[in-house]
């Protein structure tokens, strides 16, 4: 019988060469654990693989977040965390080591608010991202009709 990731939503997922990864996500009453990665080759007939990551700055369970692979680095960044509140940390795993790091921001860069759900990809060496839910409702009187 197949071994197959559980059903999830607003997870994250990359293509890098033939290997999708998937992390993370939410299936309605599960947040799906931090420390695992599912790898798929999609040229294969086979099964999934469950990987079990590692590291000092694992990133926490959460939903919404985003990610982009650079230089055999899956990075991730912000959604919403199991317990409530948003994130805002960039963590890195290495792909062949299946390490997890949490990347610094330099402290004279402005560091982007926290945010799920938005946009990220890179441009040659950086990272890009875009839009975004922090949170916060958008007054009535700012909709617009």
């Amino acid at each position: 019988m197949a071994v197959l990731p559980q059903k999830r939503v607003d997870h994250e997922s990359a293509l890098i060469g033939e290997h999708l990864y998937v992390f993370g996500g939410w299936d309605g009453d599960q947040w799906f654990s931090r420390n695992e990665i599912w790898i798929w080759n999609v040229r294969e007939e086979g099964n999934w693989i469950r990987c079990l990551t590692k590291g000092n700055y694992v990133p926490p369970a959460c939903t919404g977040a985003r990610c982009v692979v650079m230089n055999g680095i899956f990075y991730t960044y912000g959604g919403y965390k199991k317990g409530g509140g948003l994130l805002g940390e960039i963590f890195g795993l290495d792909l062949k080591k299946l390490n997890w790091s949490e990347i610094a921001t330099p402290v004279t860069k402005q560091k982007p608010w926290q945010r799920s759900d938005c946009c990220l990809w890179n441009m040659g060496s950086r990272m890009i991202m875009f839009g975004g839910e922090n949170g916060e409702r958008i007054p009535k009187e700012d909709r617009k009709s």
